[in-house]
């Protein structure tokens, strides 16, 4: 396509719409700082050349461009004033003979009027000998050529000015296929890698890489300080700091489920799935509530420790199962990607399935195996105290 339109620099199709990731430029996103806005537009050529046949990149693209070409006039004001006129006056005609002013509107019948724009021909402004000899009108209505008080230079320069933190930058932006995006950062980084940049100028990455970093960092904080809140909670709850332990120490089996279900699912670890996990921590740890409350209560009753917690897994296994499973085939469309737009959600109920299933049955033979342990050595402890007591 590139070779048909002619002047087309670049041509990129990607996703872009209202998602949570929307107002990013792409996938791949390298800003360049620096002072120099023409050396950060070489090192940017360069940087595209590198990551060119990347793995994984569909397309790139620039920010800007440095190729912008502009009149340059020199005023030169002493000249100027003898003419009456000021640096200001003398650009404003230049610019309504090389750039254009408005020339009415062309009515088509039964269309919109179309503006027009009345300015030199291309050849008549093409370079400084044409521009220079372009007329100005003095304020006495004299005309007088444009060398006579200024003169011209054509200069390239960029497109557009960005910068951050002071600095000029350039963004060089890649745009993903199908690869997941901790992947295609590892191939980027590889391609870069040796990459010499002179002095005072910087690399670094904004794309969705450094957003999903930010993300996971604060899910992670989310999911410790979730998990010290319910221990402190059922801490309060049970009256007892190793209750709480038994209770929490299912948590990581049904993690082992949920990465199986990622593995047969061939999906990529990334935000949904976090999310996943932080879902099925409270359902497993739901049911290690059920189990241990039950067994305490035949406790209370005068019960065993061995027949109280088996009365528990016997009364609580059927409801423990039904929500389970209710939650687990509630996933299964989401998981199968039955809605259009769905599949973002995808790798979420994969890890909520997954987890489910193995963490339940999991929970069901792990809780109260460490109850009954922990049951144990709290009685033997209150037995000895009692016989030293004696």
């Amino acid at each position: 396509m590139k070779k048909k339109i002619p002047n087309l620099i670049y041509a990129d199709v990607y996703e872009f719409g209202a998602t949570p990731l929307s107002s990013l430029r792409g996938t791949v996103d390298i800003m360049l700082s620096g002072d120099d806005p023409m050396v950060l537009d070489k090192l940017a050529d360069t940087v595209m050349a590198r990551i060119k046949n990347v793995r994984g990149l569909t397309g790139t693209e620039r920010s800007w461009q440095g190729s912008s070409r502009r009149v340059n006039l020199n005023v030169d004001e002493a000249q100027a004033r003898v003419y009456g006129l000021t640096a200001q006056e003398i650009a404003q005609q230049v610019a309504q003979s090389v750039g254009g002013i408005p020339g009415g509107n062309l009515r088509v019948v039964g269309e919109n009027p179309i503006k027009t724009w009345v300015r030199l021909k291309p050849e008549q402004r093409s370079n400084t000998e044409d521009i220079e000899a372009l007329k100005i009108k003095t304020k006495k209505g004299i005309l007088i050529p444009l060398k006579a008080v200024a003169s011209a230079e054509i200069l390239h320069a960029p497109t557009v000015e960005t910068h951050q933190s002071l600095l000029s930058t350039i963004d060089v932006v890649g745009f993903r296929g199908a690869i997941s995006i901790t992947q295609l950062h590892d191939n980027v980084s590889s391609a870069l890698e040796g990459l010499s940049l002179p002095r005072g100028y910087s690399l670094s990455y904004e794309g969705e890489y450094k957003q999903l970093n930010e993300s996971f960092g604060r899910l992670l904080k989310s999911l410790v300080m979730g998990i010290a809140l319910l221990f402190i909670m059922l801490v309060i709850v049970f009256k007892s700091f190793l209750d709480p332990v038994a209770i929490m120490a299912s948590l990581p089996l049904a993690i082992i489920g949920a990465a199986w279900a990622m593995l047969i699912a061939d999906k990529h670890g990334c935000l949904p799935s976090f999310m996943g996990i932080i879902l099925l921590m409270g359902i497993i740890v739901k049911n290690g509530i059920l189990l241990v409350d039950f067994a305490k209560v035949a406790m209370e009753e005068g019960a065993e420790v061995r027949d109280a917690i088996l009365q528990a897994v016997e009364l609580r296994t059927r409801p423990i199962l039904m929500t389970a499973g209710a939650a687990a085939v509630g996933m299964i469309p989401i998981a199968l990607e039955w809605a259009v737009g769905i599949e973002r959600l995808s790798p979420l109920a994969v890890v909520a399935i997954g987890g489910l299933v193995s963490g339940t049955f999991l929970t069901l033979l792990a809780v109260p195996v460490f109850h009954f342990m922990i049951e144990t050595r709290r009685r033997n402890r209150k037995a000895i105290k009692t016989s030293d007591l004696a």
